[in-house]
Formats: structure tokens, C-alpha cells, sequence
């Protein structure tokens, strides 16, 4: 009697066991997850405080900056991805007050980071949490430009008194 209560028992144990595991795996793989977005978005806080400023001043600059970053972090997806991604978001925010050449930069940033977010494997939705803002208004900018991206215009030195800027070339 006692030996077919222990028998019982087993196939009970066994799937509680299963069970457990399969419920530790599922946490483990959220932790990955949000451990992957706390990199991005610690990368791209750094993008936006050691790139952000020049902004105002002269868009090239900026992506230039960028540019930089992300080349230093090539060997880090994760790092890479939260900086061209913040390259694409910062620029976007000057575009939208129409700051010279700042919709060029975010398409360029939008392309770069699309193939790295592909790399990664993380979905929109999570990637754009990982920087402040309105998520379903950016995500729309975001396929607004996908669809229609902006052209590239070329630019050129203009001189006043000595003082000289990039300007667009008519």
C-alpha cells in the first residue's frame, strides 16, 4: 500500500519539478530582457550627455559624435544599438523645429540602428522604452520615415567675414 502512495506521488513531484524549472527559465529570459534594455539605455543616456549639446549648434557635430560612439562600441551590439538609437531620437527631436539637416541624420541613424536592432532581436516597443518619450507617436515617426525617407542633401561652405558654417548647396 505504502510502495503505490510513493508511486503516485512521483508523477506529481516530477511535474512540480518541471514545473519550477520551466517557471525559473521564463524569469531568467525576462531578466536577460530587461537587463539588455537597462544596457541600451544606459548607452544611450551617455550618447545623449556626451553628444547631445552640440546639437543646437551644428548638426554635423552631433553626428559626428555619434558616429564615434558607436564605432568605439562595434564589438557590443547592445551598447551600439542604445547609441545609434538615441542618434536617431535626438535628431528626430530637431527635426520636428526643422534644425538644418537633423532629418537627414535621423534617417541615417534610423537605418544604422534597424540593422543592429536586427542583430539584437528586441522589438520595437522595448527598444523604445529604453529612452523618455511617447512610444506610439515615435514608433509612427518611426515608420512614417521607413516609408518615405528623407532625402539626402548636400552641403556646402558659406563664408561671411570670416565666419564660416555648412549650409545646404542650392
Amino acid at each position: 500500500m505504502k510502495s503505490e502512495m510513493n508511486q503516485a506521488k512521483y508523477p506529481a513531484l516530477v511535474s512540480t519539478a518541471v514545473a519550477l524549472v520551466l517557471c525559473c527559465l521564463s524569469h531568467s529570459a525576462m531578466a536577460v530582457s530587461t537587463a539588455q534594455q537597462q544596457t541600451i539605455a544606459e548607452e544611450a543616456l551617455k550618447a545623449q550627455e556626451q553628444c547631445f549639446k552640440q546639437m543646437y549648434r551644428d548638426t554635423n557635430a552631433y553626428a559626428q559624435c555619434v558616429r564615434d560612439m558607436r564605432n568605439a562600441q562595434a564589438r557590443a551590439p547592445l551598447k551600439k544599438l542604445g547609441i545609434e538609437y538615441f542618434g536617431f531620437v535626438g535628431a528626430l527631436s530637431y527635426a520636428r523645429v526643422g534644425h538644418m539637416n537633423s532629418t537627414q541624420i535621423a534617417g541615417e541613424f534610423l537605418k544604422d540602428y534597424r540593422q543592429t536592432q536586427k542583430q539584437v532581436g528586441i522589438s520595437d516597443a522595448a527598444l523604445c522604452s529604453t529612452i523618455a518619450g511617447d512610444c506610439t507617436v515615435r514608433i509612427a515617426q518611426i515608420r512614417e520615415m521607413e516609408a518615405a525617407p528623407p532625402k539626402q542633401t548636400g552641403m556646402r561652405v558659406q563664408c561671411i567675414n570670416r565666419i564660416c558654417s555648412m549650409v545646404p548647396a542650392e
